[in-house]
């Protein structure tokens, strides 16, 4: 039986506006990957600069987060979502009207503050609908939700920007948010009895040896995918002359095979050891990353890219209800909470990305920077799962000898 038949009226309601809210979210976040080229000709950053930009985005993150998990678990998650919406709507049109790297990084950082808002509220909103036995699939379909929104927005983002100008995608973007805004406003509803503030023991959570494996694939996960925006687009039109919109389409790709294998690994985690989904994820990806600077041609491109993508997709699906099962344990309920802080993973990963990817290719050739990163992803990946089977067995032992005792 189909998931959405086992859905209650309310369920289906809060799982179709996560998904508008999250899809348009990454549309945003993508638009821009098109156009790196034309910002790079006539602003004439460096590679350094083109990675401040990128991770400027996850540094506001990083400093909103903390503030925006919290304050949804008190005063609900529908406000929360329209503070978020609103934002994304300013970030976009400062995109537009951008002349300088300044003013570019001030957009991304705002955007940045945006997701914040949105991310761990829209997360939270699906914890508390969803009981944990859905919970894997559904959260994997909210993640195919973000890799639609960045699939459609670089080629969207690239075929505006060939046929009128720069400010173009950014422009229909801002439209579209606001257009977002208006259908939350009059159709989202939230349990108006949802009153008790729920706290989460933030230091004992971000402890457990359970949260901390989850971190570590989440940072490496994004550090992949993040460290790739700023450069493979320059990369790849330097080495293959590609033009704006076969690069976005190229991400496209990338993000499609991300979205088709996240419900899979998510429905999967239900049912299976979702640690070791995580870290079979993690190895597959280390060993595909360097096969996107061996390319020579479109087809080949498409082809690394695509595994690349799915297997950011088939590490990062099972990290979700994984984490919400680990509040389910504790029994606060605080989603908001624990979803801002698997945000702030997340940001790390895209502040470390971009400005890896930066400073390496300023260094190095891209072929072996990507090299250099595959080895470290791998390296980490393993160490991370050994820790994970080493505080496993040395919980055993301690719970065996207390009950000799």
């Amino acid at each position: 039986m189909s998931i959405f038949t086992k859905m209650t009226k309310q369920q289906r309601i809060g799982l179709l506006f996560v998904i508008l809210i999250l899809f348009i979210d990454m549309l945003l976040y993508s638009l821009l990957i098109p156009i790196v080229p034309y910002f790079t000709e006539k602003l004439q950053p460096s590679s350094t600069m083109m990675g401040v930009l990128f991770s400027s985005y996850a540094v506001a993150m990083l400093i909103a987060t903390p503030i925006f998990g919290p304050i949804s678990d008190r005063i609900g998650r529908r406000t929360m979502l329209l503070i978020g919406l609103l934002g994304l709507a300013v970030s976009t049109l400062l995109f537009a009207f951008s002349e300088t790297m300044a003013m570019l990084i001030t957009a991304r950082f705002v955007q940045g503050i945006a997701a914040a808002a949105t991310w761990p509220t829209a997360l939270a909103l699906l914890a508390d609908l969803f009981p944990s036995k859905m919970r894997g699939t559904v959260m994997g379909i909210a993640l195919t939700a973000i890799s639609t929104g960045t699939l459609l927005g670089a080629p969207i983002g690239g075929w505006l920007f060939e046929i009128s100008d720069h400010r173009m995608p950014f422009l229909a973007a801002a439209a579209f948010t606001v257009i977002n805004i208006v259908l939350v406003y009059l159709f989202l509803k939230e349990d108006t009895t949802r009153t008790v503030s729920e706290k989460l023991h933030v230091g004992g959570f971000i402890r457990n040896p359970q949260v901390i494996f989850i971190a570590g694939i989440v940072l490496l996960a994004e550090i992949s995918l993040c460290l790739l925006e700023p450069t493979l687009p320059v990369f790849f039109t330097e080495k293959l002359s590609m033009t704006p919109t076969t690069i976005g389409l190229l991400f496209g790709v990338m993000t499609l095979a991300y979205g088709l294998i996240a419900p899979v690994a998510g429905s999967l985690s239900s049912r299976m050891n979702p640690y070791k989904l995580m870290f079979v994820g993690i190895i597959t990806l280390a060993v595909f990353l360097p096969f996107l600077a061996w390319a020579n041609s479109l087809w080949q491109a498409m082809l690394a890219m695509a595994l690349v993508g799915a297997s950011i997709g088939f590490t990062l699906s099972p990290t979700l209800a994984t984490l919400g099962a680990i509040i389910d344990q504790g029994g606060s309920g605080a989603y908001g909470t624990a979803y801002s802080l698997f945000n702030m993973f997340h940001g790390i990963g895209m502040v470390a990305g971009p400005l890896a990817g930066g400073i390496l290719t300023d260094l190095l050739p891209v072929s072996s920077a990507l090299l250099i990163v595959a080895a470290s992803i791998l390296g980490f990946g393993i160490l991370l799962f050994v820790q994970l089977k080493a505080s496993k067995s040395a919980r055993l032992i301690t719970n065996e000898s207390e009950m000799k005792f």
